[in-house]
């Protein structure tokens, strides 16, 4: 597990950790989940964890077989695309029930199985509340090159985007998205364009609007007075006891995927970026198959001839159990 911080913060009894992971469809979540439940589950283990799991996608597949029951003549996708809110409210229940069932002897792990491409600060200021029993561990993929095209930026390699789409075209059998559906690859790069120009580092920051004012570089005395407000915020938080932005969120790297390989954007698609994920709008299907289907469909086969999925990438699934077994023993990176 790469950082580049050498002390370590174990996981400790009476605490809560809540973990996510920032992937892209098929990029690596289940996998860490299943490590995660496998290893705090073994024999050894069994009195020494209290773990739980929220899922959204199950969540929401639940209550779509639950309305299609109840109404035969609705397929599953409009039971899925009408179950959005009641999912949302299932979910925040599911969470809090997590964090009631608290056990000051265990160590308490909370897996949150939901897709936060940039409101994950939100969630936070929701549920987590206390300094020195709660901490947020973000998984974040270690890519070799984020996407980088002047002003069209990705927290993500060009890598990582390749394989969680040949992951995704040999998936079957999942709850809510699979290779063979009709709409995958615009689903796909509509979650993607969710992350332009995103940097990771902002999960840390407890309100953008402020960042953005402690980041503008064109005004030097705006900058320092944010930075000494927020010192003075810190303080307050640390002596109330509230749980911190800076001081309870962790991010750390997984190999989710194989960065052996130094690929390059070429110009083909350096195009794409450009004339597709940078003028779509996200999960906007009509305006995606009207608009842009033709180039979509013209790009991703360019990807099918170039890449083998089984063969074109090492599979990490051994490197994410390992990882798993370094952050259950030895900890977390402190930031």
């Amino acid at each position: 597990m790469e950082s580049e911080s050498t002390k370590k913060i174990k996981l400790q009894a009476g605490n809560t950790y809540f973990l996510i992971c920032y992937a892209l469809v098929c990029g690596g979540k289940s996998t860490f989940y299943e490590q995660i439940i496998s290893q705090t589950s073994a024999e050894e283990n069994k009195d020494k964890y209290n773990i739980k799991m929220v899922s959204s996608d199950q969540i929401r597949a639940n209550l779509s077989k639950e309305m299609q029951e109840k109404n035969k003549d609705m397929t599953f996708k409009q039971c899925f695309d009408k179950v959005g809110k009641d999912t949302a409210r299932e979910f925040d229940k599911q969470i809090q029930a997590a964090i009631n069932s608290y056990n000051r002897n265990k160590i308490n792990i909370i897996l949150v199985d939901k897709n936060y491409p940039q409101g994950i600060g939100a969630f936070m200021k929701k549920f987590c509340k206390h300094r020195n029993t709660q901490f947020f561990i973000v998984f974040i993929p270690n890519i070799s090159k984020p996407i980088n095209l002047s002003d069209l930026k990705f927290p993500y390699s060009l890598n990582y985007f390749i394989q969680c789409y040949l992951r995704l075209k040999n998936r079957h059998g999942h709850e809510v998205l699979n290779g063979e559906d009709e709409e995958s690859k615009l689903v796909y790069i509509s979650f993607f364009k969710l992350f332009q120009n995103f940097d990771f580092q902002k999960i840390k920051g407890h309100d953008d609007k402020k960042n953005e004012k402690e980041n503008d570089e064109n005004d030097e005395n705006k900058s320092t007075a944010r930075k000494k407000e927020r010192s003075r915020e810190r303080d307050y938080e640390k002596k109330k006891g509230r749980f911190s932005f800076d001081d309870n969120v962790f991010l750390q790297k997984i190999d989710f995927t194989d960065e052996s390989k130094d690929i390059e954007v070429d110009e083909e698609t350096e195009k794409f970026f450009k004339n597709v994920i940078e003028k779509m709008k996200a999960f906007d299907m009509n305006d995606l198959k009207n608009n842009f289907q033709k180039d979509i469909d013209s790009f991703f086969k360019m990807l099918d001839e170039k890449y083998d999925g089984k063969n074109a990438f090492a599979d990490t699934r051994e490197k994410i159990k390992d990882e798993v077994t370094d952050l259950l023993t030895n900890g977390y990176d402190e930031k």
